[in-house]
C-alpha cells in the first residue's frame, strides 16, 4: 500500500543521532513492503534554517520519499509566525495533494493548526482512512509561551483550536500517540460509541545501536555505579520550561551538606550562562561540557550514575526521549514529571521522584541515592532491563501492523463512526 505521512517538525534522516518518529514509521512500513511519502517543511524546526529554497523531493530509497514543502520561517516555537507556518504548509500540501495519485492511508501529526484538518480533507477526497498521531498536547503547549497570570485569557482565545482538534479527532479512523497519557483528552472529546482504535507507540531508542557505539569507543554502555562520589548528568535543553534553576539551587544545598555528588551538564539553551556560572565558582561540583555529539553523550552516560529528567511544573511533556537513553545506559532516573513516567519509575524501580520547582525535594532525592550504593546498583540494573521494553524496532513494528489493520479492516473512507472500529484491541 501507499502511505502519506504529514509532519512538519521531525528531523530528516541523518540530521541527528536519534531517528525521528516519522522516519521510524516509514522505515518499518517499507520493511513490510509498503511505499511512503513524507510531506514536511523546507524550513527546519530545529535549526531554524531552510533545507531547500522551494519544493524538493528527496529519495531515501526506491520506496520512500520525503517531499519538502515551501513555508515561511519562524523563530519562536509559539506565536503568530508559527501559526502562519502551519497554515501555509497544510494549505500547500492540500492543494498539491489533490493532483497526486491517491494514497491508501494518511498519517498526520495531531496539531490543530491546519495540519490535521487539511489532511482530513484530503482523506475524505480520496476516500482513505486517516490516522492522527499525537506527539504533543496542542494547543496546551502554546500556553507555556504566555505569562502565568494571563494563561486563562489566552486559553479562552484558543477555544477555536480546541474545537478544530475535537472536530478532526471525531472523524479520524484511528489515533496513535507517543504515550498513554495523551489519550486523556481524546477520551474527553470523542464519545465512547464512536471512538476509533487507539495505539500507544513510544519513541524509544535503538538499544543495540546505543550499545554498539559505546563498544566502538572502548566503553560499556552501562558502567557499574561507583561508591562515591555519585555522578549526576543532565543532558538536553537548558531552557526555561526545564527545571534548571531548581537543579542549580539543589546543588547549592547539597554542597552545603557536603554530600558526595558531582554534576555534569551537556546541552545548550537560554539558561546556559547560569550553568556556566555554577561551573566556574570556587570548589564547584559542577562541570559544563556544552553540546556533545551522540557518541560523546554515550561516553558521558557510561561515566555517570544518575540521569535527571528535570522539567518545570507547567511542562506538558510526559515521556521525554532522554529517559530512553538513560535506561539504555543503565542510569538511575531522577524525575519531576507526573503521570506515566512517574508510574514507570515506581513500577520498574528504576529511580526516584521529586517535586518540580522544589530544590529541597530534589536535594533530598539525590542525597538518599548518594547514601545508598546498593539501592543505586539495583535501580541501575532494573533501568537497563527496562530499556528493551522501549526498543525502537519493537515499538515501530507495532505501528506498521496497526496501519495495515486500519487500511485492511476500515475499507473505503466514510463519515460513519462504524468505520472506525477494528477487531483488534490495541
Amino acid at each position: 500500500m501507499k502511505v502519506w505521512l504529514i509532519h512538519p517538525a521531525n528531523q530528516l534522516p541523518g540530521d541527528s543521532w536519534r531517528d525521528s518518529r516519522i522516519h521510524s514509521i516509514c522505515d518499518e512500513l517499507v520493511r513490510n513492503g509498503h511505499e511512503c511519502l513524507w510531506w514536511t517543511a523546507n524550513f527546519s524546526h530545529h535549526t531554524k534554517s531552510y533545507r531547500s529554497p522551494d519544493w524538493k523531493d528527496i529519495e531515501v530509497n526506491p520506496h520512500y520519499r520525503i517531499r519538502l514543502v515551501p513555508t515561511p520561517p519562524y523563530r519562536r516555537h509559539a506565536g503568530f509566525a508559527r501559526l502562519k507556518f502551519h497554515l501555509y504548509l497544510s494549505w500547500r500540501i492540500y492543494r498539491r495533494g489533490q493532483h497526486e495519485s491517491a494514497p491508501d492511508c494518511i498519517i498526520v501529526n495531531d496539531a490543530p493548526l491546519g495540519d490535521s484538518y487539511f489532511a482530513w480533507r484530503l482523506a475524505r477526497r480520496f476516500k482513505v482512512p486517516l490516522i492522527l498521531d499525537i506527539t504533543d498536547q496542542w494547543p496546551e503547549h502554546f500556553l507555556l509561551a504566555f505569562p502565568r497570570p494571563v494563561r486563562g485569557l489566552a486559553n479562552f482565545f484558543m477555544l477555536p483550536l480546541y474545537g478544530l482538534r475535537r472536530y478532526v479527532r471525531r472523524r479520524a479512523n484511528a489515533i496513535s500517540a507517543l504515550c498513554k497519557d495523551y489519550f486523556d483528552t481524546v477520551k474527553k472529546e470523542v464519545p465512547d460509541s464512536s471512538r476509533p482504535p487507539l495505539l500507544t507507540v513510544y519513541n524509544g531508542v535503538d538499544v543495540a545501536s546505543f550499545a554498539r557505539v559505546g563498544k566502538q569507543r572502548g566503553e560499556t554502555a552501562a558502567a557499574p555505579p561507583r561508591d562515591e562520589p555519585m555522578h549526576v548528568v543532565y543532558a538536553g535543553t537548558l531552557g526555561k520550561t526545564y527545571d534548571i534553576a531548581t537543579i542549580l539551587a539543589a546543588i547549592r544545598l547539597l554542597q552545603q551538606k557536603d554530600v558526595p555528588v558531582r554534576f555534569v551538564f551537556a546541552g545548550d539553551g537560554p539558561l546556559r550562562p547560569e550553568v556556566e556560572a555554577a561551573a566556574q565558582t570556587e570548589n564547584s561540583i559542577v562541570q559544563y561540557l556544552g553540546r556533545l555529539k551522540p557518541a560523546e553523550l554515550i561516553s558521558l552516560y557510561a561515566s555517570c550514575d544518575v540521569g535527571l529528567c528535570a522539567y518545570g511544573p507547567s511542562s506538558t511533556v510526559v515521556m521525554p526521549d532522554k529517559v530512553y537513553d538513560y535506561m539504555a545506559a543503565g542510569l538511575v532516573v531522577v524525575n519531576s514529571l507526573r503521570g506515566e513516567l512517574e508510574h514507570l519509575i515506581e513500577d520498574r524501580q528504576i529511580g526516584v521522584q521529586y517535586d518540580a520547582g522544589d530544590p529541597a525535594s530534589l536535594a533530598e532525592a539525590l542525597e538518599s541515592l548518594a547514601g545508598n550504593f546498593e539501592m543505586r546498583r539495583l535501580m541501575a540494573r532494573n533501568s537497563q532491563d527496562a530499556a528493551m521494553t522501549f526498543d525502537r524496532h519493537i515499538q515501530y513494528q507495532k505501528y506498521a501492523s496497526f496501519v495495515e489493520q486500519v487500511v485492511n479492516q476500515t475499507g473505503p473512507w466514510t463519515n460513519s463512526p462504524d468505520c472506525t472500529r477494528l477487531a483488534t484491541n490495541y
